[in-house]
């Protein structure tokens, strides 16, 4: 399917496929790695995402919870990912891959400038640096107890099923 929407799409030219990319923000690296980086016909740069599950919605990408593509964006504008020339971010999409019928979906984000998710993006990520820069802020293993990841590497070091009695802690 992949190849189809390659070879098919003569407003684009595939530049880079799992390419790692790095920027810093106040001291901090950021790094990630994008699927794929296209170079549309008018020389701007489509971000693309493929996802086996559920792709994440506009609204939650809106509202920073899925802020990988923004973030990509950010380091594709700046340079980050060596060998792709630096270039405005023109298009952020997911590609559903999961080999069913029909076997993907391209669904491109298309309520949002990409611009703006970028901004929105770098603004929170230096909202949360400042915020963890500060000594006198926590470090909670679930920091949204209501918001549980669909994932977590770390879950066997946290030990909060261990730590979490359900006790309120105050003495009786």
């Amino acid at each position: 399917w992949i190849e189809d929407q390659v070879t098919s799409c003569d407003d684009r030219r595939v530049l880079a496929v799992e390419k790692k990319g790095a920027m810093t923000f106040e001291g901090v690296q950021v790094h990630g790695r994008a699927d794929r980086i296209d170079r549309l016909e008018d020389g701007s740069l489509a971000i693309i995402d493929y996802k086996t599950a559920n792709i994440p919605s506009e609204t939650q990408v809106a509202a920073g919870r899925r802020p990988q593509l923004p973030l990509e964006a950010l380091i594709a504008e700046a340079g980050g990912f060596d060998g792709v020339a630096p270039g405005a971010v023109a298009e952020l999409a997911y590609w559903k891959l999961d080999g069913g019928e029909p076997a993907g979906e391209m669904k491109a984000l298309k309520k949002n400038d990409p611009a703006v998710l970028a901004a929105a993006a770098e603004t929170g990520l230096l909202t949360l640096i400042a915020e963890f820069d500060d000594p006198d802020t926590p470090y909670h293993a679930l920091p949204r107890p209501g918001v549980v990841p669909n994932w977590n590497d770390y879950a066997h070091l946290e030990r909060i099923q261990e730590w979490s009695s359900g006790e309120t802690g105050e003495e009786t």
